[in-house]
């Protein structure tokens, strides 16, 4: 008898599964086209939000028949703002631990965007098929230039795809 006979051999398929783009992304970026980390302005928002709710609360500025309203509403936004921070946290940690392959990915995600746009000076010319650009768009460049500006953004580059269009 063979030593395995009868028995199923199941691997692990978590640690041998090769990470993608998609694990940048949490359980707030439910439905979001981008991971939260790539929305600064959004973050530094709701930041001066829960300060500023934090100040008028600290000040007694609020009826208190809507104090307790309020510091529900504060609650939620520092719960939210504690999540996009340690999502944040978790991404860059999951970037720094295969950094070499990321930055590898993002060097072909650049090249292959850069080659499939139009050059500038035809677009300036109206050259362009618009239902070409469409298509290939349809057809994954899309999901290529999500990916270039999310690995740009943990990376700290400059994540600007106008800066790939040929000349």
């Amino acid at each position: 008898m063979a030593p395995n006979q009868g028995y199923i051999i199941i691997k692990d398929g978590e640690k041998n599964r090769r990470s993608t783009y998609r694990d940048f992304f949490g359980p707030l970026d439910k439905g979001s086209a981008k991971p939260s980390f790539c929305y600064p302005k959004r973050k530094e928002a709701l930041k001066e939000e829960v300060a500023k709710m934090e100040r008028v609360l600290d000040s007694g500025h609020i009826a208190k028949e809507h104090e307790m309203e309020a510091r529900v509403t504060l609650k939620t936004k520092k719960d939210r703002l504690k999540e996009i921070e340690s999502q944040e946290g978790a991404a860059a940690k999951l970037f720094k631990e295969n950094k070499d392959s990321w930055l590898k990915r993002r060097d072909e995600l650049k090249t292959e965007i850069s080659e499939s746009m139009p050059r500038e000076t035809d677009v300036k010319r109206r050259r362009v098929n618009p239902h070409k650009v469409l298509k290939m768009e349809k057809e994954g460049l899309e999901d290529k230039k999500k990916e270039f500006i999310v690995l740009s953004r943990l990376a700290g580059e400059d994540s600007n795809l106008s800066f790939l269009q040929k000349e």
